[in-house]
């Protein structure tokens, strides 16, 4: 247990004693005791009890708030500084994305300075296929309360650990769809009563073996993703892009994105990056993709594993009263 949370369990622990001495130092002045006031000091202790856990709940939707907001304003400064670098260019074609002044490389302009407020774990296998999540205990505890939460994954490929995991240890509805293939990976066996796959691809137009996420989304009678994972090989860039017009909130929690820059300028990534943030999204976590590299004739490493909160509108993740900075 971290020392914050034992801080707040002891505080936790003083009111509660605090509040049923009180209450039961103050029905000894009823005068005798008799079955009402019996009756009376349950009562009491119950509503203490429930006055506890409700200032425990604030308490930790107060601390979680705090650092989303100090999370926002290092996201917000670092954002300030990657514009004084690229002001020293005179455009940004000048940009050598592998390799410029101070041996700065594309990933070092975005790095995630963006924390999860949660714990960050990584779901599904080590390598290629595994994805980092924000907050995957809340969504453990669904496995018992029963509470109802939806994943799409986009790109299945014939590697599904992410999704088996959070069949095993969540109650989450998971939605994957992959044009290339015809069924999930070999770590799944069966669809199941939780799981849905279709062999359709992500776009930005519906086609015969592409759907937007919006129609999706309607087919599958659902407002909001808590779990967005997509891995579409470069079709990644014109498919965001579409939805940073058609979307004044993006209609998910978090996004867990690989991204593919070769296939955009870097003036066009770059662009492309800010109205990424400008809709709310902030990385939480990077892991670069060295797996193409791994040949003879190697590569640059334009493959980067991203995960992003969105902050825009208040979720699991993020409570209300948040305030973002852009």
């Amino acid at each position: 247990m971290k020392e914050t949370d034992m801080r707040l369990l002891i505080i936790v622990l003083d009111m509660s004693f605090a509040c049923i001495v009180i209450l039961r130092q103050s029905h000894r002045h009823v005068g005798h005791e008799d079955s009402a006031t019996f009756r009376l000091e349950n009562i009491a202790e119950e509503n203490c009890n429930d006055f506890v856990v409700d200032r425990m709940k604030h308490s930790s939707q107060s601390s979680i708030l705090k650092r989303l907001q100090l999370s926002e304003k290092n996201w917000h400064e670092a954002v300030i500084l990657r514009h004084e670098f690229m002001a020293t260019k005179n455009n940004l074609d000048e940009f050598k994305p592998w390799g410029d002044t101070g041996f700065t490389v594309l990933w070092n302009l975005f790095a995630p300075t963006f924390d999860c407020p949660y714990m960050k774990k990584r779901i599904g296998s080590i390598g290629d296929g595994g994805k980092w999540l924000c907050g995957f205990e809340l969504l453990e505890e669904s496995k018992t309360t029963k509470a109802p939460c939806v994943v799409y994954s986009f790109g299945v490929n014939r590697e599904s650990s992410f999704e088996a995991e959070i069949l095993e240890k969540t109650n989450c509805d998971v939605f994957a769809y992959d044009m290339t293939v015809r069924r999930m990976g070999q770590q799944i066996s069966g669809d199941g009563t939780k799981l849905r796959f279709k062999s359709v691809g992500l776009g930005v137009n519906n086609t015969h073996n592409l759907r937007t996420l919006t129609t999706l989304m309607t087919e599958n009678g659902h407002v909001w993703i808590d779990v967005l994972k997509i891995d579409i090989e470069g079709a990644e860039f014109a498919t965001l892009e579409s939805w940073f017009d058609s979307y004044n909130v993006l209609p998910f929690g978090q996004l867990q994105l690989e991204i593919h820059s070769h296939r955009l300028s870097f003036p066009d990534f770059y662009n492309w990056w800010e109205r990424l943030e400008s809709k709310g999204l902030r990385a939480f976590s990077s892991e670069i993709n060295l797996y193409p590299c791994i040949s003879p004739k190697g590569c640059m490493p334009d493959l980067m594993e991203y995960s992003f909160i969105n902050v825009h509108r208040s979720n699991t993740l993020v409570p209300s009263g948040f305030r973002p900075k852009i």
